[in-house]
């Protein structure tokens, strides 16, 4: 390629100098030939007016940044680093894989403990041990729930929400609404060895789907890392294609040639 771009140097040098006087014509036409012979400049000098070509091959930076943030590999593919393409889409589909796999996983042992707690866990057992231990009439659900926000720091929801679901596993007081629990032990009696087995087997399960929703989260934080580094990595990769492309300019320049100042169309090559 060198060789080409040299001898086409080379041709246009002598056809300027063997046709002098159609060039010489040709710079008197040209717009900047007044800024030559009224000003002249050195050799190192450049008017305003520059045409500058992109080399054949080169890629936007800009854009390959726009694809990888869009598709993971999509700038590498832009930029032919296809080993890179390959590599960045794997990551993105194994970490949606990872996110579809372990949320459903979260979601079915949610639905599975919270059926058990529907079963076992027996709302109106726990108001009657409050009721006991307050000394209210069970049938004043208002006093026993003011009584509750009074005694615990926690106190039981009127709808079976995420909180509802966590808090009854969670903390002693609804230790009394398991169908398997001694409601009869005060407070001041509690013995850990006392606890229900099947709260014991609810908390378990409840923190197996807690888990599956961790790793279901780590999956979709990955893919959002795979997005940012391709995108930086494409742009990066584009910028090194193009340094590699040679780079070429044409420009006109005033020069001093037997004694007068003249206009040269100059052509410029770096590679």
């Amino acid at each position: 390629m060198r060789s080409a771009i040299l001898f086409l140097i080379a041709f246009m040098s002598c056809t300027v100098l063997a046709q002098e006087t159609d060039w010489q014509q040709f710079v008197s036409e040209n717009p900047f030939a007044e800024y030559a012979s009224t000003q002249p400049q050195t050799e190192t000098e450049t008017v305003s007016a520059t045409q500058t070509s992109r080399p054949v091959g080169y890629k936007s930076p800009k854009k390959a940044l726009a694809l990888s943030t869009l598709i993971p590999g999509a700038g590498q593919a832009y930029a032919g680093s296809y080993y890179k393409t390959a590599g960045f889409v794997a990551v993105e589909a194994l970490s949606w894989t990872m996110f579809m796999i372990y949320n459903k996983e979260g979601k079915n042992i949610e639905r599975e403990f919270q059926q058990f707690a529907d079963t076992h866990w027996i709302e109106n057992d726990y108001w009657d041990w409050i009721a006991r231990h307050s000394g209210i009439d069970r049938n004043n659900m208002d006093a026993l729930r003011e009584w509750e926000e009074e005694r615990f720091s926690h106190h039981l929801h009127l709808v079976k929400d995420q909180q509802y679901y966590e808090m009854i596993g969670k903390y002693d007081q609804f230790n009394y609404g398991w169908d398997d629990s001694d409601i009869g032990l005060l407070d001041e009696d509690w013995d850990i060895s006392k606890r229900s087995a099947r709260r014991l087997y609810y908390e378990d399960r409840r923190d197996a789907s807690n888990r599956a929703f961790k790793k279901a989260t780590t999956g979709v934080t990955i893919a959002m890392l795979n997005h940012i580094l391709s995108a930086i990595d494409a742009a990066w990769t584009v910028s090194r294609h193009n340094k590699q492309l040679a780079q070429v300019s044409l420009r006109f320049r005033p020069i001093r040639y037997d004694r007068e100042a003249l206009t040269a169309l100059t052509l410029n090559v770096t590679w």
